[in-house]
């Protein structure tokens, strides 16, 4: 391809721009924060930055109720835990580079909200958004997931505008708000807002491979309500919660093995395994002074996985057969079962159709820059099921190297940063021309 080397030199004359106007992104608290979010600072940063090479025309800004009929939509989650979201001043970003005329199109799509920092001091350094840069990483929350590879589609957009390449299609980058905690109604109105894009790249952390398949899952609460009153006093029947929680807790890690033993998907190494996981586990209150007496309630959070082939209600009636047979036969449990509901939405797999054209492209791009091609299965959850449940538009997850998203220290590597860049610039020329 011609334009191997003009996007080389590109790179390298805008390697402060990109790092600095990353590292500014990171900067910005954007947090999603149920019922609502803080998206909207990172939003008008990118606004600022795109305008200049993105004719007006060719901005969209909206918020997900301005898509017509969205809450009717059957893929629509309006509650987290029981608590109505929030999305007024939450709006969609997305971008442009339109074609001459209008056949095969493509979009980078990229969530601008992050996880909470939850208070908590990094260790390489100490504030969890500085942007800052030491071995070739960026840290910062949402570094990694997922503002570098949200930033690199508007960035391929500039490098194709800067180095005047025409193309026949239309090329779009969105940043998208409510992804995380499983969000996706920002998603959802994008799909909607346009609906016949040919195929997406989701630049989520991949650390380079093409992620053919996704797993989904959704998360759980379980709650044990007491008919006592609590407290103390050996006159009084004092039936305690945490012995029944604990009992549950032993019966989720027995599900948690159950579920082990179910094939993975061979884009997935052999050993490979879905899980459950215990987020939290509470009753009584966190500190001895919340203590000093018996109480009446607790509850536990837990995230099930499931693989992109498991049908959500069949899954979801297993796993509440599993728990009334383990359980439901125990005394305590007898008259008085726990309550257990979804507190997100279930989030499914998805699985590329490897044989679309753009996926060619994909691969071509790879194989311009000497980079090893691998395709495999990725095991977390994202909002790629949303094209194909909502829209016309096939979709691959495809980012940038990294680690520790939602952690401690997260951070982005700056190399595969460079390297995704050119990858969808490449992928975008050779599909769209």
């Amino acid at each position: 391809m011609q334009y191997i080397n003009d996007i080389e030199k590109w790179l390298q004359n805008n390697k402060d721009y990109i790092l600095d106007t990353l590292s500014e992104l990171i900067q910005i608290n954007t947090v999603n924060l149920p019922p609502g979010g803080n998206e909207k600072p990172g939003q008008e940063y990118i606004y600022k930055k795109i305008s200049s090479y993105i004719p007006e025309k060719e901005i969209d800004i909206f918020e997900i109720d301005d898509i017509p009929d969205i809450r009717q939509n059957p893929f629509f989650f309006p509650t987290i835990d029981g608590v109505e979201k929030k999305y007024k001043g939450r709006p969609n970003l997305v971008a442009k580079l339109k074609g001459l005329d209008g056949r095969k199109s493509m979009a980078f799509s990229g969530h601008i909200d992050t996880m909470p920092d939850y208070g908590k001091k990094w260790t390489v350094f100490e504030d969890p958004y500085s942007g800052k840069i030491r071995n070739g990483k960026m840290y910062g929350r949402g570094s990694v997931d997922m503002k570098a590879g949200t930033l690199a589609g508007f960035l391929a957009l500039k490098c194709i505008k800067d180095l005047k390449i025409k193309l026949k299609g239309d090329v779009f980058a969105e940043s998208i708000v409510d992804e995380e905690n499983g969000g996706v109604n920002g998603t959802i109105a994008a799909r909607l807002r346009n609906p016949d894009i040919d195929f997406a790249i989701v630049p989520e952390i991949t650390n380079l491979e093409v992620g053919v398949e996704t797993f989904g899952g959704t998360d759980w609460k379980i709650t044990v309500t007491e008919k006592g009153v609590g407290g103390i006093g050996a006159d009084v029947d004092l039936t305690n919660p945490i012995y029944k929680l604990s009992k549950i807790a032993l019966a989720l890690k027995k599900f948690d093995e159950y579920i082990k033993e179910i094939k993975a998907p061979e884009v997935y190494s052999d050993d490979f395994k879905i899980k459950l996981l215990t987020y939290q586990f509470y009753s009584g209150g966190s500190t001895y002074l919340e203590s000093g007496a018996v109480p009446t309630e607790g509850h536990i959070y837990f995230w099930l996985e499931a693989y992109s082939f498991m049908d959500e209600n069949n899954y979801k009636k297993e796993f509440l057969d599993f728990m009334k047979k383990e359980i439901g036969q125990d005394p305590d449990f007898r008259d008085n079962f726990p309550k257990i509901e979804n507190v997100i939405r279930f989030l499914y797999g998805h699985k590329t159709d490897t044989s679309h054209h753009a996926m060619a492209s994909i691969r071509k791009s790879y194989n311009l820059l000497n980079m090893k091609y691998i395709e495999k299965g990725i095991p977390y959850g994202t909002d790629a099921f949303a094209f194909k449940k909502v829209s016309n538009t096939e979709v691959v997850v495809l980012g940038p190297a990294g680690a520790n998203p939602h952690g401690i220290d997260e951070f982005v590597d700056i190399e595969s940063l460079f390297k995704l860049i050119k990858i969808m610039v490449i992928t975008a020329i050779d599909y769209c021309s």
